[in-house]
């Protein structure tokens, strides 16, 4: 089975509404990863997403640069979201924060990101 196919989905339930789903988690010890989207048409699942996190031991060997960037791959794979933001950071031996980010072309919501932001 491959890591992709622990990201279960579920119709979204407000497809006509822009709103923010973050899910958080630690791949590995010592590592976190914080996924923010904008969902389209899905929402993923939660307990697919623990899941998918164990999945995701051997990536982190990569470095954080080589996590965010599948992380945020294998999303855009599955669950096409409007807009995606992947951070992966460890805090020691040397405080590292990788953040990546996509979005669908041509989408945009500047209240929502201005809302983000307090969050």
């Amino acid at each position: 089975m491959h890591r992709r196919d622990l990201l279960t989905t579920a119709p979204n339930p407000g497809a006509r509404h822009d709103y923010l789903v973050v899910l958080e988690g630690e791949p590995v010890p010592g590592t976190r990863l914080i996924v923010r989207y904008v969902p389209d048409r899905l929402v993923l699942d939660p307990a697919g997403f623990a899941a998918y996190l164990g999945a995701l031991s051997g990536t982190a060997g990569g470095g954080l640069e080589a996590l965010a960037l599948a992380v945020l791959d294998d999303l855009n794979n599955e669950l096409v979201p409007r807009w995606a933001e992947v951070t992966a950071e460890r805090p020691a031996p040397v405080p590292h924060r990788v953040v990546v980010e996509d979005r669908q072309p041509g989408w945009d919501n500047p209240h929502l990101f201005a809302r983000m932001r307090r969050i």
